[in-house]
């Protein structure tokens, strides 16, 4: 079984997510929808707070956030971001995709006048978050990344072998078989609840499967490590474990993950992390409370400058 990369498609998870953690039924009044360069962008909140910017994991959109946005928008200025060739969104079929994305989050700072805003990103979304912050954590105040920016192998040699074998399923398929093809080589491995996968296979088709694969081709290769040191604000992980899976992801143990996810963050001035047990990579489904608590617990911190 090989590693995945955590992915989910939205219209699914304003559902799932929003029905996953007690209490939180409301949505937040949409403000405006606008683009940025190759973002779109769902503008929530309470104008003049501290902006938090959400970014998605692989083939989500903003919805995937729906519940947190419902929790915060009264205290927050939320900026929740939708990637080219996800939920509905055409393909971008263009080069530099991660460096394109990353100069549109930072248009969108300038243009939009946002006070160091806080980056909040799930899997894709929390690598892209780690490399916004790379080249541009004066702008920031901090960044939340929820299990994304792990190199998905030590070497450029396997990254590129797991690369291959990741998108493998994707390449070239129709739209209309893009739900099958992730219920059988992705979704059970992210998502603990059978009938939650099996939801999310059924509208998988609102994401192109070629938008899917230019994505992994651009982020799978990577290795953060060494760049986590031009990170000066805050950066914390929130990393789920689960004691079926992550042993095939090379993780035995839930310590073992902590160290290795602790010895990544050292590179950080100011890293930091924090675990949620028994739950895969989709961790704000699998364990919405939890989830919800460390999520916001962050989001805290970052915003008193703790």
């Amino acid at each position: 079984m090989r590693r995945v990369v955590g992915v989910l498609t939205i219209a699914v998870l304003a559902t799932i997510v929003g029905a996953s953690a007690p209490g939180v039924k409301r949505t937040a009044r949409l403000r405006e929808t606008f683009t940025v360069g190759m973002l779109r962008v769902d503008h929530f909140g309470t104008a003049g707070r501290t902006p938090i910017i959400f970014i998605p994991a692989l083939f989500c959109g903003a919805s995937q956030w729906q519940r947190q946005i419902a929790e915060l928008a009264d205290r927050y200025d939320i900026y929740a971001l939708t990637l080219p060739g996800f939920d509905g969104r055409a393909r971008d079929a263009g080069d530099h995709l991660v460096s394109r994305a990353i100069a549109d989050i930072a248009s969108l700072i300038e243009t939009r006048h946002l006070d160091h805003p806080i980056v909040v990103g799930h899997s894709l979304g929390g690598t892209l978050a780690i490399v916004f912050a790379v080249a541009h954590s004066a702008e920031a105040r901090g960044i939340i990344a929820v299990e994304g920016g792990y190199p998905v192998a030590p070497t450029a040699e396997r990254r590129e072998e797991h690369l291959r074998e990741t998108i493998a399923p994707y390449v070239g398929i129709a739209r209309a078989m893009f739900g099958d093809a992730l219920n059988e080589h992705m979704l059970p491995y992210v998502i603990t609840s059978k009938s939650d996968a099996d939801s999310v296979a059924l509208v998988a088709g609102r994401s192109d499967p070629a938008a899917v694969v230019d994505w992994l081709k651009e982020v799978e290769p990577l290795d953060l490590t060494a760049q986590l040191s031009s990170v000066t604000v805050p950066l914390e992980e929130i990393v789920p474990f689960d004691g079926k899976m992550d042993p095939y992801q090379g993780f035995a143990s839930y310590e073992g993950k902590r160290a290795s996810y602790l010895a990544f963050l050292a590179h950080a001035p100011r890293g930091s992390l924090s675990m949620i047990d028994h739950s895969r990579h989709f961790v704000m489904i699998d364990q919405p409370s939890a989830f919800d608590h460390a999520l916001y617990a962050a989001i805290d911190a970052d915003d008193r400058g703790s």
